[in-house]
């Protein structure tokens, strides 16, 4: 049986670290965003976006990108005792944005320490969050037969093994629709970069010809005058003079 509202205020102080009652929300407890998170690289080398695990301090932000994956570091540190078992979800106002748990959905029992959730934002856009930030909930149930199960020791970091994976980048539908813009002006400027040659071959092509053009009409007129003159220095016979007869 879930604990109700009346249960988690009296159970929790002993299970959960900095408990404030504030945060019971009906049969759930709200768990915070801790001093640690990793987001995985978009796949653009430029994007400053691209970081390895980063320290948060209180109330500093950060952004899941759309198509990529997170793992957050929770806040608090929690108990769950080996007669109990827990689940563990994101708050509703944060799936609408498209963050989705991809960590799983329970807690084993006699489990001590902080969690790490696994995120995917699945939305249209990025989703800012920053510590602090109560995004998480947990709820606790009771086992008819509990039995005794060793101590599962929690986080207090997020390790190599998980980031590992991911670091390569993913390639969302975001940086692929960059990598296609991106290829497209390159392409757009390399048949722009064709189009001033082959411009300017016409142009010199063009010239070429009209410089033979030109050269050619000045051999022509420098030809001619010698041509006139050569046919005007041929003389013609003259005609004989008839001879007048005596009378």
């Amino acid at each position: 049986m879930f604990w109700g509202g009346l249960r988690l205020e009296k159970e929790l102080p002993a299970l959960v670290t900095d408990y404030r009652p504030e945060r019971i929300d009906g049969a759930s407890y709200r768990l915070r965003v801790g001093p640690e998170v990793y987001v995985s690289p978009t796949g653009e080398p430029d994007d400053p976006r691209n970081k390895p695990k980063t320290q948060l301090k209180e109330g500093q932000g950060f952004t899941v990108p759309a198509g990529q994956f997170g793992f957050i570091l929770t806040e608090e540190k929690i108990i769950v005792p080996t007669s109990a078992i827990a689940f563990i979800s994101i708050r509703a106002r944060y799936k609408f944005q498209g963050l989705v748990n991809v960590s799983g959905f329970h807690v084993d029992p006699n489990y001590e320490g902080r969690l790490i959730f696994s995120v995917f934002n699945a939305g249209p856009g990025p989703v800012h969050l920053s510590r602090g930030e109560d995004c998480f909930l947990i709820f606790y149930a009771d086992l008819d037969q509990p039995k005794q199960v060793s101590k599962k020791e929690g986080f207090d970091s997020i390790p190599s093994r998980l980031t590992g994976p991911i670091a390569g980048g993913l390639q969302s539908f975001a940086s692929l629709l960059s990598k296609i813009n991106e290829n497209d002006k390159k392409l757009t400027d390399r048949v722009n970069a064709v189009e001033r040659e082959q411009a300017v071959l016409k142009w010199a092509t063009a010239l070429a010809i009209g410089a033979l053009v030109t050269v050619g009409l000045r051999e022509c007129s420098f030809t001619r005058p010698q041509a006139d003159q050569s046919k005007a220095g041929i003389s013609t016979p003259a005609s004989p003079t008839p001879t007048p007869r005596a009378p």
